[in-house]
């Protein structure tokens, strides 16, 4: 896939831009979620970057008791900078790093609100691996506290303090050629988990992690057991997941999602059919202590047609 020279740890500069290929689908991208369930105001945000395919992707999506914010661009990139000071930033959305692997300021405008968080990271990044899932080269995840404050016009600001999870990835993506994938966050005050289940060509890939104070715990197992809605997508709506870990250790945790709508779909069609991927914010309950904790549920699918 890349002729990069792999690395046998992350080091400061994986927080940087990479040189990316002359693959078309090359990408490096970012991404955070967060929740507070106490103000019951969740949300997760991405930006990619495709210096081949000439643009950029910043999403924002903000789930709140009585309302969202959905923003979505794709602004074209004419000239590709190795600068995140530059290229994670346009009008209304920045990332900023402040410190690697620690700390990273998350800054949304809008004429309805303002939004800015502080991601802080709580237990030890997890380094994934070379190529661990067909969709990406090398990726990274940890998970974190968020503090901040939400602004909405003519409200009192809401003072934010929550859990979430922060990645990143580079190298070629292709979402049409999985049959399907599973992918979640789970966050609880001592522990978090991290996963990706991939089905493609007859097989199935599993990588993820737990985590706490005292390092990562690679997974070993993960089953699922999901609920579809009601609704026109029949889109995912409770998950039950089975993990054991290295150090068999294993938990039991149902995801259901905050809100009736606090999900979104995003669908990319390819010739011969198209796919669809889920990603929702969940409260989510450990079945086997009855520990409440939060997160976020993210399903793929592929549909191609019989022609």
């Amino acid at each position: 896939m890349n002729s990069e020279k792999v690395k046998s740890a992350l080091t400061d500069a994986d927080e940087l831009l990479h040189n990316p290929t002359d693959e078309m689908k090359w990408r490096e991208s970012y991404y955070f979620n967060w929740v507070d369930l106490k103000n019951r105001v969740s949300g997760f945000s991405t930006i990619g970057i495709l210096p081949n395919e000439k643009r950029r992707e910043f999403v924002f999506l903000l789930f709140l008791e009585d309302q969202n914010e959905i923003y979505y661009k794709e602004p074209p990139l004419h000239q590709y900078e190795d600068n995140i000071e530059i290229m994670l930033k346009e009008k209304r959305l920045s990332y900023k790093l402040v410190k690697p692997f620690k700390i990273w300021e998350i800054e949304y405008n809008s004429r309805k609100l303002e939004f800015k968080i502080i991601f802080e990271t709580r237990f030890p990044t997890y380094y994934f691996g070379l190529d661990s899932s067909a969709s990406w080269h090398q990726h990274f995840e940890s998970s974190g506290t968020i503090k901040g404050t939400l602004k909405i016009k003519d409200h009192t600001p809401i003072i934010i303090n929550g859990y979430g999870q922060r990645d990143k990835s580079w190298g070629y993506r292709d979402w049409h050629q999985f049959d399907k994938w599973y992918a979640g966050h789970f966050q609880f005050k001592d522990w978090s988990c991290a996963f990706r289940k991939d089905y493609y060509e007859d097989r199935i890939d599993l990588s993820g992690h737990i985590s706490n104070d005292k390092g990562n715990s690679p997974l070993s197992i993960l089953d699922i057991e999901t609920i579809n809605d009601d609704d026109k997508f029949q889109s995912p709506l409770t998950a039950t997941y089975f993990i054991k870990d290295a150090n068999k250790n294993s938990y039991t945790i149902k995801a259901e999602r905050i809100k009736k709508n606090s999900f979104i779909r995003f669908a990319r069609t390819f010739l011969g059919g198209f796919t669809e991927l889920f990603e929702q914010i969940v409260v989510m309950k450990n079945l086997d202590t009855g520990e409440v904790g939060s997160g976020m549920m993210e399903h793929l699918r592929t549909f191609k047609s019989d022609d």
